[in-house]
């Protein structure tokens, strides 16, 4: 308590000492404000002399240049006297010493007589007297006021700045002593409240720890629930994919398969009567050869026939007969031929996948693929026959899935027959015909990767960037309700990446088309 008491008297004493410390620097300040206001309107005071003085001298010269001493210019040099007598009156009460004010009266006094001296010999017309006056006297006495009125004026400015530096600096010094005064003022109040605050920062100390321990255990549980739920969010998305997955793989067997069973039926059926015309074609030939070579034996034989039997000859038109069955007979072989191919193009697209890839012609897949899709090229009362291009390279048999890679080929061609026939929406038989619908197919083989390459494109409306980005998602389609289940080119787009580690991509822009790239390995990679 004693300390206390002690610190507490020495605070008084101190408060004490800077209020006598203020007020004295205050009234010093005061002081040194009215110098300078003082010296300031010294200064302005020399100034308005240095005016009259300038105006007399501009006087004088009017009055040379006339050569006389008019009555309005003599009461114009009146004036100016008087003005000069009068700032000469205001600077005995600025001027900072007595010496100071005589120099400066004494020059002007001087210059003042000389401009006399001259305008008396202007009124005595004595011009040549006066010039010499003008030029020996008024204008040295004129350039010394100029120059004492310069020095002096500089002497007032550098002491009115020195004045108002020290005021700066006493007024700095004053508001220092009054920071001071208040610092001692609050000083003792920072000591009583300085142990509240300890109090306080401890208090809030240990409630920030026992809050930071209950966050630590909150974000602790936050995390392991965050943890569990990104760990069964992992589980359903897997699942969801795999169903995903599962549902497209379901769906392309359940269809290949549907059509493999009602191709190869097909196939099947039409083998056995094909087998059969074909095996009996070329005898059937051979026994109209031998009856033909037994009828020109029996003309030979007996050139004179019997009138009957001449005017059946002639009914039957014999030599048209002879000509034209062979005909008949190799057009139903060019037939059955032909059928026979579309039942071997059956086979090979609805031939079933083994657990292992099998070697594979590209080429015979896309053929069969076409042959399936012939109805759907052939032209109508609408439109033309779509045209196909086939671009076909070099291509070595590829390691596949045979079954799977047709119904890739199946996919991209019934779209792009549905592509070529959006784009006829609005256009006459005959314009489509001049820009006729056209599938070009093309194969190569990369060398430097050993891929085999197929380009299948058409020149129907394309598609834009939009939908370019979503066109092997699972279930998006353009097509309208009814009509496109959006499942074709994700299946697709599966076979291709995923079965055969090769690539699908498509190139398009609206109005130009679509190009379908499809790349797989000759020998994929084990």
């Amino acid at each position: 308590k004693a300390m206390q008491l002690q610190n507490h008297s020495r605070g008084w004493i101190f408060l004490g000492l800077g209020i006598f410390a203020l007020v004295t620097a205050t009234f010093g300040i005061s002081k040194l404000n009215a110098w300078s206001d003082q010296t300031k309107h010294h200064e302005q005071q020399l100034q308005q002399l240095q005016s009259a003085a300038n105006r007399l001298d501009a006087l004088e010269w009017r009055a040379i240049a006339k050569r006389k001493v008019d009555p309005e210019l003599e009461s114009t040099i009146t004036q100016q006297r008087e003005r000069a007598v009068l700032t000469l009156n205001a600077l005995q009460k600025t001027a900072a010493s007595p010496e100071d004010l005589q120099k400066v009266t004494l020059a002007y006094q001087n210059y003042a007589n000389t401009v006399d001296k001259l305008l008396s010999l202007l009124v005595a017309n004595q011009l040549e007297e006066a010039l010499e006056v003008d030029e020996t006297q008024v204008d040295p006495s004129y350039d010394n006021l100029y120059k004492i009125i310069v020095e002096e004026s500089a002497l007032a400015s550098k002491t009115a700045r020195n004045l108002e530096y020290w005021t700066n600096l006493g007024s700095i010094l004053i508001i220092l002593s009054l920071v001071a005064t208040i610092g001692l003022l609050f000083h003792q109040y920072l000591n009583v409240n300085r142990q509240i605050h300890r109090m306080i920062v401890e208090n809030m100390r240990h409630k920030a720890a026992e809050l930071e321990q209950e966050r630590q255990n909150l974000e602790s549980k936050v995390m392991e629930r965050t943890q569990e739920l990104q760990e069964t969010n992992t589980m359903l998305i897997g699942a969801l994919t795999d169903l995903k997955q599962s549902q497209i793989q379901l769906i392309q067997s359940e269809k290949m398969s549907m059509l493999g069973q009602l191709v190869a039926g097909i196939a099947h059926e039409i083998n056995n009567p094909v087998g059969f015309l074909a095996g009996n074609i070329q005898p059937a030939l051979d026994y109209v050869k031998d009856i033909f070579g037994l009828i020109d034996l029996y003309q030979q034989k007996y050139p004179q026939s019997d009138p009957e039997i001449q005017n059946e000859i002639e009914a039957i038109n014999l030599e048209y007969l002879r000509e034209d069955l062979p005909k008949l007979i190799g057009s139903m072989k060019t037939g059955v031929t032909r059928i026979r191919d579309i039942s071997t193009g059956f086979r090979t697209f609805s031939r079933a996948d083994s657990t292992s890839p099998v070697m594979f012609d590209l080429h015979e897949g896309i053929d069969s693929t076409l042959m399936i899709l012939k109805h759907r090229l052939k032209g109508n009362e609408i439109r033309p026959e779509i045209e196909v291009i086939k671009e076909y390279g070099q291509l070595p048999p590829v390691e596949c899935y045979a079954g799977q890679l047709n119904q890739v080929f199946m996919n991209l061609l019934a779209n792009a027959i549905d592509a070529l026939e959006d784009s006829n929406q609005g256009r006459g038989f005959r314009e489509i015909k001049e820009n006729p619908n056209q599938i070009t197919i093309k194969t190569e083989l990369n060398h430097e990767t050993q891929s085999a390459v197929v380009r299948i494109k058409d020149n129907g409306v394309g598609m834009g960037d939009d939908v370019k980005q979503k066109i092997f998602d699972n279930l998006f389609t353009t097509k309208p309700v009814g009509k496109g289940t959006g499942l074709g080119l994700a299946i697709a787009h599966q076979i291709i990446v995923e079965k055969h580690g090769g690539k699908l991509e498509v190139n398009s822009g609206v109005g130009q088309g679509a190009e379908f790239l499809i790349t797989i390995p000759v020998h994929p990679k084990v």
